[in-house]
């Protein structure tokens, strides 16, 4: 494991409400190939829930379909999106930027989850403990024993050129996400340091 962030915001909001972020996202190092983790939830009331769960895919998928067939082909992890799609709160959630979501697998759980107006939160809970939790589970057992443990034999050029794509993805993602929504929840200056203190760690020396 080369890096990995652990975040949980809450911020009252000066309409009313609140927002919570919970993030869970683990790099691994350039001892091989294999796709990070990534899971983000975001709630923006009782009822409502964006959810963001991947394997982060580290190669060029069109090129290496090799790779599609190993981490996303032989693991069956598509059935948890197909499975989560299926539910009738469920829409696609649709990122604003264009490099994120280019950046996801095509087996991505990237939703929208929406049960209703007040006296929904029952609904909501019921799908986060059922078939999101075992979902989210199942992912995280898939990462666990294919990919956080696997070793993978590469010349030092394309291992290199590996962290280098991780770095630009990573840091670049930094600047997209958090510089636009933490001033929403903090104010500008410690946004700023949050900002600058996470790029570092991702930037490494």
């Amino acid at each position: 494991i080369d890096f990995m962030l652990e975040a949980w915001f809450h911020r009252a909001l000066p309409t009313g409400g609140a927002i919570d972020i919970t993030s869970l996202v683990v790099f691994l190092n350039g001892t091989t190939d294999a796709p990070h983790f990534l899971m983000e939830l975001i709630q923006g009331g009782p009822s409502s829930l964006v959810v963001l769960l991947d394997l982060f895919p580290r190669r060029d998928l069109p090129v290496h379909p090799d790779y599609i067939d190993k981490y996303y082909g032989a693991t069956s992890v598509d059935a948890h999106r197909i499975n989560i799609e299926k539910i009738p709160q469920v829409r696609p959630y649709v990122s604003p930027s264009l490099l994120v979501r280019s950046l996801w697998s095509p087996t991505a759980v990237v939703v929208d989850i929406q049960c209703g107006e007040q006296g929904k939160e029952a609904a909501l809970e019921e799908i986060v403990r059922g078939q999101l939790a075992h979902s989210a589970a199942e992912l995280l057992h898939v990462w666990l024993n294919k990919c956080a443990g696997s070793v993978e034999e590469m010349e030092e050029t394309e291992k290199e050129i590996l962290v280098a794509r991780d770095k630009m993805i990573s840091t670049t993602s930094v600047k997209l996400n958090l510089s636009a929504n933490l001033p929403k929840i903090f104010d500008k200056h410690v946004s700023d340091r949050v900002v600058a203190e996470i790029d570092k760690a991702f930037r490494g020396p």
